[in-house]
C-alpha cells in the first residue's frame, strides 16, 4: 500500500496558487513572531505583521512535552482574516527554533488519530506520529489549558458563526507546523464537513502518518480537487523533510502526502568541494525565509526556476539551483546530484 509522490513544478501552477504560496509562506514566517521564549505560553500579537490585505484576529497554543515529560504550554499559531468579504481565513502553525527541537519531539511510534467530533470513525490501520499527535490533541488539566484542536475548532465554529463568515480556509505551516497544519486539515474534512474551500500549503514538512493515514487523507473531498489538494514544498536539500525515515523501528513505515513542489538550494561555503558541506547543512536548507526566497524567485522568473545565489538576511550567501523532480533522489543521499 502507498501512493506515489507527483513532484510539480512551476508549470503546474496557476497563478492563484502561485500568489497563495506567497502568502502562506509569509503566514508561516508570521506564526514564528508569536512565540516569545521568556514567555511561551503567551502569544506576543504586538510582534507580528499580518500578510498585506489581511489582519491577525486570533492565536491558539499547544502542550509540548519531550518524550512525555517536562510539559510546557506554548504559543502554536495565530488566525489571520482578510480585511475584506469574502472573508478569507489562515490558520497558520509556527514550527520549532532549531532541528533539535524537532527531534526532539518525534516520539517515532505510531497512534490512532481521533478526529475532534469523537463519535467519527477512522479506520483502525490509519496510524500517525505520536509525538506530533501529541501536541496537536493534548490538554494541560494543571494550568488549564485545553487541547491545541480544542482551541481551533472553537475558533473555526465562532468565526462560521460570526458575521464575518469562513469564504475560504486556509491552513498552513512549516517544519513541525506542517505537521499539526496536516492533522489539523484531516480533522476539519471529517468533523466539518459542511466549511468548504479549505486549502491545506505547508513547507519543509516532516513525513506525519503511514501509508493507511495517506491514502485515507486523500479520500477526503478536497483532496480530490487540484485547487484545492494538500500541496507540500520541499527543498531537495532539506533533511526534515526526510524524516521521520520511511522505515524506522519495528519495521513503521511513514509515507508522505502524494503532491509537492520542489524546490532546490543550499548554503556556500567557501572552500567546499562541489558544495557537498553546503547541502549537508540543517540551518539554512531549512530556513523558511530561504524558501520564500526562492519561491518568489522561481515564479518571477521567465524559466519558472530559481537559479542565482542570494543573501539570506544574515551574511550567508544561499545558491538556488533548478530542481531534479527524479523521485529516485528525494531524500535518498546516494542519488543526491551532488
Amino acid at each position: 500500500m502507498g501512493n506515489p509522490i507527483t513532484y510539480l513544478t512551476t508549470t503546474d501552477l496557476d497563478q492563484t496558487q502561485r500568489d497563495r504560496s506567497l502568502l502562506l509562506v509569509e503566514a508561516s514566517i508570521q506564526a514564528y513572531c508569536a512565540y516569545d521564549k521568556r514567555q511561551p505560553a503567551v502569544c506576543n500579537l504586538a510582534n507580528v505583521i499580518p500578510p498585506q490585505g489581511y489582519e491577525i484576529v486570533d492565536c491558539w497554543t499547544g502542550v509540548d512535552a519531550i518524550f512525555g515529560e517536562d510539559r510546557t504550554v506554548e504559543c502554536y499559531g495565530v488566525v489571520f482574516r482578510s480585511q475584506q468579504p469574502p472573508y478569507t481565513y489562515i490558520f497558520a502553525f509556527r514550527g520549532t527554533d532549531s532541528f533539535k527541537d524537532l527531534l526532539d519531539d518525534f516520539a517515532f511510534n505510531f497512534t490512532a488519530f481521533k478526529p475532534y467530533e469523537k463519535d467519527l470513525l477512522v479506520p483502525s490501520e490509519v496510524k500517525v506520529e505520536s509525538g506530533f499527535y501529541r501536541i496537536y490533541s493534548d490538554a494541560d488539566n494543571e494550568a488549564h489549558v485545553t487541547s491545541m484542536q480544542a482551541q481551533v475548532f472553537a475558533l473555526v465554529d465562532k468565526y462560521a458563526a460570526s458575521d464575518k463568515p469562513i469564504h475560504e480556509l486556509c491552513i498552513t505551516g512549516h517544519s513541525l507546523g506542517c505537521t499539526l497544519s496536516t492533522l489539523f486539515t484531516l480533522d476539519l474534512a471529517l468533523s466539518r464537513p459542511h466549511i468548504k474551500n479549505v486549502i491545506s500549503y505547508n513547507y519543509a514538512s516532516p513525513r506525519v502518518g503511514n501509508a493507511a493515514f495517506v491514502e485515507f487523507y486523500e479520500k477526503q473531498d478536497p483532496q480530490k480537487n487540484s485547487k484545492t489538494r494538500t500541496l507540500r514544498i520541499q527543498n531537495l536539500y532539506d533533511k526534515v523533510p526526510c524524516v521521520p525515515l520511511k522505515r524506522v523501528l519495528n519495521h513503521k513505515e511513514y509515507q508522505h502526502l502524494s503532491y509537492a513542489y520542489l524546490v532546490s538550494f543550499y548554503r556556500k561555503f567557501r572552500f567546499d568541494f562541489r558544495h557537498i558541506r553546503g547541502k549537508l547543512d540543517i540551518r539554512d536548507n531549512h530556513s523558511v525565509k530561504n524558501y520564500q526566497t526562492v519561491l518568489a524567485c522561481a515564479f518571477k522568473s521567465t524559466t519558472g526556476y530559481c537559479e542565482e545565489t542570494f543573501d539570506d538576511g544574515q551574511g550567508e550567501k544561499i545558491i538556488s539551483v533548478k530542481p531534479k523532480t527524479d523521485p529516485s533522489i528525494v531524500c535518498n543521499w546516494r542519488r543526491l546530484p551532488w
